[in-house]
């Protein structure tokens, strides 16, 4: 069922709806923002809001659901709009804060492992001379087994 800009409305499967002040006021907002290129409809099986996108060439795309209907799916809808200046894209946000959450696990690790490794390396060394140092061992050619 799709939500209109106004308090209350007559559909022939539901009957009169009426929405709630809030409702009402994100619905409004959309509306006044995007105009008829999104709309928001009631899901009747599952009672969540369904916000599409009617596009230029007759299709109507999913943009996002929810359960409530508030500020943030305002926000939401903002930040998704990729002709907006708000746009952020979402799969790139969530790229770049994964590549520095790996960053920093990799760090912690390294920095728990460094003490140790350093001190495996001066040992592998011949003891004097420190890491790096090999002693070379001479192999006659006349070794029998």
């Amino acid at each position: 069922m799709e939500l209109h800009a106004v308090k209350t409305f007559y559909t022939a499967r539901d009957g009169l709806v009426e929405l709630e002040d809030d409702v009402l006021s994100i619905v409004s907002q959309v509306r006044e923002a995007f105009g008829d290129k999104v709309k928001i409809c009631l899901e009747p099986t599952t009672g969540h809001y369904v916000f599409t996108e009617n596009s230029a060439d007759g299709t109507e795309r999913l943009i996002f659901t929810s359960e409530t209907l508030d500020a943030r799916c305002l926000t939401r809808l903002q930040a998704a709009d990729s002709t907006g200046r708000g746009y952020i894209d979402a799969y790139d946000l969530m790229e770049k804060e994964q590549d520095e959450y790996r960053a920093q696990q990799d760090e912690e690790r390294l920095d728990r492992v460094r003490e140790a490794g350093e001190r495996l390396a001066w040992a592998l060394g011949d003891g004097k001379h420190g890491p790096g140092y090999h002693q070379s061992i001479r192999i006659t050619k006349d070794i029998h087994a």
